[in-house]
């Protein structure tokens, strides 16, 4: 096969290309083939262009991948059966995600490379996904069987502005990275609290942070957002500057293109010094726990430091159901006196201590172990004591069938959605989550299991679809119920952006339309959640 690739002036030619445009984002005559030659890479050499629609996806992502690993090295694209292509595809956070098999894992260095991979994608139709972090708990979230797998990991700069009000992050660095890079500087920015975490797929579906009641979630901290779009240019998204493509990023995933580099708000945070830790308590203190939960939760005004998230579990060596409380305190000040009544309840382990925030999110990391088969899913209600007990009453009936799993780790988590956060939901114009600050608070549920054999796969997901079922059931019947489901923590069976409700939901599928008129996003990168509807539609 002859190649004829002209790649001298990839980067002095796409930048005189992406000068050149005209208002209009895609034309209805767009080409594919010249956006590539635009920007120094001449496929007329490849035969058959006008068929490759007709092949097989296999032979599509052989072009593809051929064509990537000429212009890029094949250090940066990796076959399958290669030490490398094993080494990454075990590395994901997931078996589910670990067991799907790409045609081949580009690496790009930079948005341009992106670019060009999108346009040969569209180019030889063979599909895509794009890695960050990779920390999702279902097959073909960031990974693609038979298709291109880019991963992000090489687009990693960090970059403190001199004033240090901002931080440009590449996606392909993980929390941690990102908190040990900013601590000398005495700053750090809205992000994860897991280490191992990416900073694509969590900023892009919303991003709760320790930080969120005080600021807002990690979304609603975005400066700008350097974006490679269906079409290969790559714009800028700010409040300022398509506006409408700054939304739509503000929570609404992978739907709109690749993000290349978010530039995030900075906040002061010296010596990168906090507080926090786990308490662990026995199922006699449940009720006290629920208690001190509320009421931290409905008070957080008065001490938006304070953040907390509640956890029911089953240890399953012991037989024994569990509880633990993650709390945290955004300054490093031990036991603040908000915290008073869950300091009070008797626990079997306390980790918390003044500590770096870099370290917390590894006590978090250690707690979300690679390697196993993963579950995820997500509820929202109206925050009531009552209905909060009664969510942990219907977690544990419904592990009673599932528990004898071979590795079974079972988990409630709770959280609130505070006043504070949903302020922060209103900055810039607001985001298209579909959350009213003057509804809330609300109780944020996902269940979240681990296990190890595959043959428990059907009916583990079966008992989390039934928690879900029966507490949004109770919620309806309480007068508590509300639509939205977290995207970070959902499952493959929910409709995500339906949950933002139908005026957002439409809104962002016309700035879809604005942006991707051949719906590059939502056929040709097939993963994730997309605009009409859950990954899997027909439920476990």
């Amino acid at each position: 096969m002859l190649f004829s690739l002209h790649v001298a002036a990839l980067g002095l030619g796409f930048a005189a290309c992406i000068a050149a445009q005209d208002s209009t984002f895609e034309p209805p005559d767009f080409n594919v083939t010249q956006a590539l030659i635009d920007q120094g890479v001449n496929v007329s050499g490849l035969p058959e262009l006008g068929s490759l629609t007709k092949r097989s996806s296999i032979s599509a992502c052989s072009i593809a991948c051929d064509t990537l690993r000429l212009l890029f090295r094949s250090s940066n694209v990796i076959a399958q059966g290669s030490q490398a292509y094993n080494a990454f595809t075990d590395a994901y956070w997931s078996i589910q995600q670990e067991s799907v098999d790409p045609y081949c894992i580009f690496k790009p260095t930079s948005a341009t490379q992106v670019s060009i991979a999108i346009l040969l994608s569209r180019l030889t139709q063979c599909p895509f996904a794009a890695k960050s972090g990779g920390h999702a708990a279902f097959a073909g979230a960031s990974n693609i069987q038979g298709g291109i797998t880019m991963s992000l990991e090489k687009i990693n700069a960090i970059q403190l502005s001199p004033d240090k009000k901002t931080a440009a992050i590449g996606p392909g660095n993980t929390w941690f990275t990102v908190y040990t890079t900013l601590q000398p500087a005495g700053v750090t920015v809205i992000g994860g609290r897991v280490s191992a975490i990416g900073v694509g797929g969590l900023t892009t579906g919303g991003g709760i942070s320790f930080f969120s009641n005080i600021y807002g979630w990690a979304c609603d901290n975005v400066v700008s957002y350097e974006v490679v779009t269906a079409r290969g240019t790559i714009v800028t998204a700010s409040a300022t500057q398509n506006s409408d493509l700054y939304f739509a990023l503000r929570g609404g995933g992978n739907n709109f293109g690749i993000v290349t580099k978010f530039t995030l708000n900075a906040i002061p945070l010296p010596g990168g010094l906090m507080w926090g830790g786990g308490r662990v308590s026995t199922e006699d203190q449940f009720d006290a726990l629920i208690d001190a939960f509320y009421n931290v939760g409905v008070n957080s005004p008065q001490d938006p430091n304070a953040a907390q998230i509640l956890s029911f579990a089953y240890a399953q060596s012991a037989d024994l159901n569990i509880a633990a409380a993650d709390l945290q305190y955004a300054k490093p000040v031990a036991n603040a006196s908000i915290f008073d009544e869950y300091l009070s309840i008797p626990a079997i382990s306390d980790t918390t201590k003044v500590r770096t925030l870099a370290d917390l999110t590894q006590e978090f990391n250690a707690s979300n172990p690679d390697g196993l088969r993963e579950t995820y899913w997500a509820a929202t209600y109206k925050l009531n004591k009552n209905h909060t007990a009664s969510v942990r009453d219907i977690f544990f009936e419904e592990l009673d069938s599932i528990k004898d799993a071979a590795g079974l780790v079972p988990a409630a988590t709770l959280q609130v959605i505070t006043e504070g956060q949903l302020a922060g939901m209103t900055k810039n114009g607001g985001n298209p989550l579909g959350l009213s600050a003057s509804a809330g608070p609300f109780l944020l549920l996902n269940t979240n299991m681990m296990w190890t054999d595959a043959a428990d796969d059907t009916r583990i997901l079966q008992a989390n679809q039934r928690i879900i079922d029966r507490t949004v059931a109770l919620a309806q019947s309480m007068g508590l119920c509300e639509d939205y489901i977290y995207m970070n923590y959902a499952s493959q069976f929910q409709d995500v952006i339906a949950g933002y409700g139908s005026a957002n939901q439409a809104r962002l599928q016309s700035i879809a339309a604005e942006y991707d008129p051949r719906g590059v996003f939502q056929t040709l990168q097939p993963g994730y959640f997309k605009l009409a509807g859950p990954p899997s539609p027909t439920g476990p």
